[in-house]
């Protein structure tokens, strides 16, 4: 996976459905490196480089001050540690994103591969744990949220209809049509991103 794949991948979308940030700058990634007292993935400063956070369609990507509140990492992250710290948050967690009812992305830096890269992590909100690893690296987690994002919505940003979920009073039935591939579909995932197969 390279930055150019993730730049081809987002000409999918029109002119002004993705709404990214200009690159931080080097001295902005190292001071949120420093208010955190962390050091950051390759990948992870990559892409910050490159586009400082933002959103695709409704999809938040986080970035490093100064940038909007809402995808403020320093921000986010710090939150987290001092309202989820004792629970279960660890100190080398930084938030990068969120699945859309209150469960974060994490860039998880307590764990490395050889490459020194940190996979991605969804934080569960319920249960105060990592429940799931969701891509090998940032660049995968950036390319897998692209294709989420693909899955759900035409080029202009509107939605694609899709088989609905069906609820009853006793039992909830997911078409696998109603559902994107990333985070249900281990096989597909693990071909776009062979490294994941070590973390999950």
């Amino acid at each position: 996976m390279t930055l150019e794949q993730i730049k081809q991948e987002l000409g999918y979308f029109a002119p002004g459905v993705c709404k990214l940030n200009p690159g931080a700058m080097p001295n902005q990634i190292a001071r949120a490196e420093a208010l955190l007292g962390l050091v950051f993935p390759q990948t992870f400063c990559g892409i910050l480089s490159e586009f400082n956070g933002g959103t695709f369609v409704n999809e938040p990507l986080l970035g490093v001050p100064p940038v909007a509140t809402a995808l403020d990492l320093v921000r986010e992250t710090r939150q987290a540690r001092t309202y989820w710290g004792p629970l279960g948050w660890a100190r080398e967690f930084v938030e990068v994103g969120a699945d859309g009812v209150g469960n974060p992305f994490v860039l998880l830096l307590d764990r490395r591969d050889e490459r020194d890269e940190s996979p991605v992590g969804l934080f569960d909100a319920g249960a105060m744990q990592i429940s799931e690893i969701v891509a090998s690296d940032y660049l995968h987690f950036v390319w897998f949220i692209i294709q989420d994002v693909k899955w759900y919505h035409g080029p202009d940003g509107k939605p694609i209809a899709r088989e609905p979920v069906v609820w009853t009073k006793h039992q909830v039935t997911v078409r696998p049509s109603a559902l994107s591939p990333w985070r249900f579909n281990e096989a597909w995932m693990i071909a776009n991103d062979p490294g994941l197969a070590r973390w999950r």
